[in-house]
């Protein structure tokens, strides 16, 4: 009995032990770690601040979108250990939770600017016929900001703004370029900039850039519609595992519980979603073209 209590005492010993140690590593990562996760999270508040206020103009705070994204972390994180009871399905559904936000915004901003740019052409065209019924380039621009479809009334609404509170429209002009980040708006106001340099006629000008721009959106269209396939097998690519991964819980649905609660099986889940990230990846790569 004395012996049994002794042995009993050292592993309570041993156990308070590991523990102590535990939390001095636990305590000295967190302390490592803190300057650059912060460091981080301060990278992606300024990109999460550029985008929403200066690309899609909306007035949404930076801290906002990283508290929804720890707490879609938590959720996630929690979630794959609820399935696997380990930490194998922690990690990877925590990586997704910490990409779901940005790959979200990234859609968002995607659609805007190809909205922009179905709307260009429109918007061109207003220009053309402000000028031709007299008016000079800015109040050409003051009409679009006013009367022209969202969100490019927006955008050259911003412009306008930049104009009225002293910046020159060159600067304003290269501003919306850039916060734009489309190829075919760089195209536009890079000619209204050499316009307004050399003169000319602005109303032929512009139709010159309306048709230019009309003929690359055209073959812009014409790679779409070749490289479809190629986006539909990235597509099917990424959802196999998944629907694989249905029919063999249909069929042995123990098997498939092992893969998630046995660490050979969580080896085997991560691996095949690190391939098919990676064919994923490889596949878009190949099928991105830029005219």
């Amino acid at each position: 009995m004395i012996l049994a209590a002794a042995k009993a005492s050292q592993f309570d010993m041993f156990q308070m032990f590991v523990s102590a140690v535990l939390f001095v590593l636990s305590a000295a990562a967190a302390y490592i770690g803190y300057l650059p996760i912060r460091d981080i999270v301060r990278r992606r508040e300024k990109e999460y601040d550029l985008i929403f206020r200066r690309v899609l103009l909306l007035d949404i705070p930076p801290r906002m979108i990283t508290m929804l994204t720890g707490m879609v972390i938590l959720v996630l994180g929690f979630m794959g250990y609820a399935l696997t009871r380990s930490v194998w399905g922690v990690l990877p559904l925590g990586f997704l939770g910490a990409l779901l936000p940005h790959a979200m915004i990234r859609y968002l901003r995607r659609r805007r600017l190809k909205r922009l740019e179905e709307q260009l052409v429109g918007g061109v065209q207003t220009l053309a016929s402000g000028v031709r019924a007299g008016l000079n380039l800015v109040q050409s621009l003051a009409m679009v900001a006013r009367d022209g479809p969202s969100p490019l009334r927006q955008e050259f609404r911003h412009l306008t703004r930049e104009y009225e509170y002293g910046i020159s429209l060159e600067e304003a002009m290269g501003n919306a370029a850039e916060r734009i980040g489309s190829s075919d708006f760089r195209l536009l106001f890079a000619a209204l900039q050499t316009h307004r340099e050399r003169g000319g006629d602005l109303g032929e000008t512009l139709d010159r850039i309306c048709d230019s721009i009309r003929e690359i959106q055209r073959l812009e269209g014409q790679v779409q519609t070749l490289t479809a396939q190629g986006r539909a097998t990235a597509r099917w690519l990424a959802a196999m595992p998944v629907i694989i991964l249905g029919i063999l819980y249909i069929i042995d649905a123990g098997g498939v519980k092992q893969m998630f609660t046995e660490p050979v099986g969580n080896m085997l889940l991560g691996l095949i979603g690190l391939l098919t990230f990676l064919g994923f990846l490889w596949i878009r790569k190949v099928i991105a073209i830029d005219i």
